[in-house]
């Protein structure tokens, strides 16, 4: 079991079953933009979602955002997260990332 750290550009990985994905976003959350989790396709399990902080406290500086997905089968799967304010339908960005599970 490990763990395996994706952020964009990368839309691809390839894990073992029993590996936890960890897609890496930056976000700034004083902007009102923030990643979410928009679809799950195939077998996997999203386990966690958090934000962050910069290393140094500076006003107005950004963050990561940590999205934790584990496989749950063998075979294709995928994950959409988009970037978008709460309160409007507008998104920003989006990110799909393709994962690859093997026995």
């Amino acid at each position: 079991m490990g763990e395996v750290r994706v952020s964009p550009p990368v839309s691809e990985v390839h894990v073992s079953l029993g590996d936890e994905i960890v897609v890496q976003l930056p976000e700034n959350a004083t902007t009102g933009y923030l990643w979410s989790v928009q679809r799950v396709d195939g077998a996997l399990q999203v386990t966690g979602d958090a934000y962050e902080a910069p290393g140094q406290p500076l006003p107005g500086a950004g963050g990561k955002r940590l999205v934790r997905i584990r496989p749950t089968a063998v075979g294709e799967a995928s994950v959409g997260l988009v970037l978008k304010r709460p309160w409007e339908d507008h998104v920003e960005d989006r990110v799909s990332v393709r994962v690859s599970v093997g026995g």
